[in-house]
């Protein structure tokens, strides 16, 4: 295809810039015709004579490329044409079958969870539910599986880690964090070209529980321990601070989010809840531990797991009440349609995020 800019007269800066007409010979009245894209004359006799006699020659381009059309190839240029845009990878998936064979109880995590729950008046049902919501997976080594399944319940990666059973602490020692999808690459598996794109741990649970609220917190640990704390909401990790990615986030449109960034990342996500609610999301940050959190917190950069499991380690727990603050009155609209979220607000102290 061709592409033509639109031809112009040239201007006049003086006699220099008017030539001899074709018609009424004056050298000074005409003015050629401009090619659009290259600035150069179209063709001598195109163009328009202003001699005060009133020749009225005028030779329009458009006439001149009707009586000469081999002319008007020698003037078009190619249209530019698009870039072209490399095909986007497929996801990448786990056959299912791998997140079964890895279900068990027998990890550290596990053993550090009933010890917890159990200890504490929680009843055992509580770890079934987690186990089975959560689809927690076992190593022999005792490492714990945190499954990534999308809200197709189609299996992305797996996050292994492994805990002190006593103290619920990872052992960063030996290795740190392992990832299946690349256990499985090194066993061939899995095509070496694996496309990885992660999503939130317990993001099939959205599909499960369609009516409840989201809580959202950083580590796949805290989820679980505030599951079995507050089984009412849909509790949901991003695998990390830096983790909290709009795309990932994507799958929350329409719902109520309530935010517990760890002491570190209560500024970072009230900055990204304003993007989160950009999607369709109503978005609560809770500023329980930007608060509370004493020195020694801030050291240690606890989370919302540390939290409970220090109010979890005396006989009842103790609940943490504050008056709303005038933003926080706003969700009484959000309260009227999902009663429960009022647990929350008073339990968290939370903090609306306008």
């Amino acid at each position: 295809m061709n592409n033509f800019n639109q031809p112009y007269l040239e201007k006049y800066t003086g006699k220099a810039s008017r030539h001899k007409c074709p018609k009424c010979g004056d050298p000074h009245s005409f003015a050629y015709y401009l090619d659009g894209n290259t600035g150069q004359v179209i063709d001598k006799n195109v163009g328009r004579c202003n001699h005060e006699s009133g020749c009225g020659y005028h030779y329009t381009p458009k006439q001149f490329f009707i009586d000469n059309p081999v002319e008007k190839e020698r003037f078009a240029v190619p249209t530019q044409q698009k870039p072209m845009q490399k095909p986007q990878r497929e996801i990448g998936y786990i056959p299912f079958r791998y997140v079964e064979k890895s279900a068990s109880y027998n990890s550290f995590f596990v053993y550090f969870l009933c010890g917890l729950f159990d200890r504490y008046s929680l009843e055992f049902p509580t770890i079934e539910r987690l186990m089975q919501d959560y689809a927690l997976g076992a190593t022999k080594d005792g490492s714990v599986i945190y499954w990534q399944i999308d809200t197709q319940g189609k299996v992305r990666t797996g996050k292994v880690m492994k805990y002190d059973p006593n103290t619920g602490h990872r052992i960063k020692s030996g290795g740190g964090i392992n990832w299946i999808h690349a256990i499985m690459k090194k066993q061939q598996l899995l095509p070496e070209d694996y496309n990885l794109v992660q999503c939130l741990f317990g993001e099939h649970l959205l599909r499960m529980y369609p009516t409840k609220v989201v809580a959202l917190v950083e580590s796949e640990k805290s989820a679980l321990i505030a599951s079995g704390v507050y089984p009412d909401y849909i509790w949901l990790a991003t695998g990390g601070k830096s983790q909290i990615s709009i795309d990932k986030l994507k799958v929350l449109r329409g719902r109520t989010v309530i935010m517990f960034p760890d002491v570190d990342g209560f500024e970072y996500w009230s900055n990204k809840a304003k993007e989160v609610e950009a999607i369709g999301c109503k978005v609560v940050v809770s500023d329980l531990l930007e608060k509370n959190a004493a020195d020694e917190d801030r050291a240690n950069k606890i989370d919302l797991a540390d939290w409970l499991i220090r109010n979890l380690s005396v006989e009842t727990m103790k609940e943490i009440r504050h008056e709303l603050s005038e933003a926080e009155k706003t969700l009484q609209a959000m309260i009227e349609a999902n009663p429960a979220l009022q647990l929350l607000i008073d339990t968290f102290d939370l903090k609306l995020i306008a």
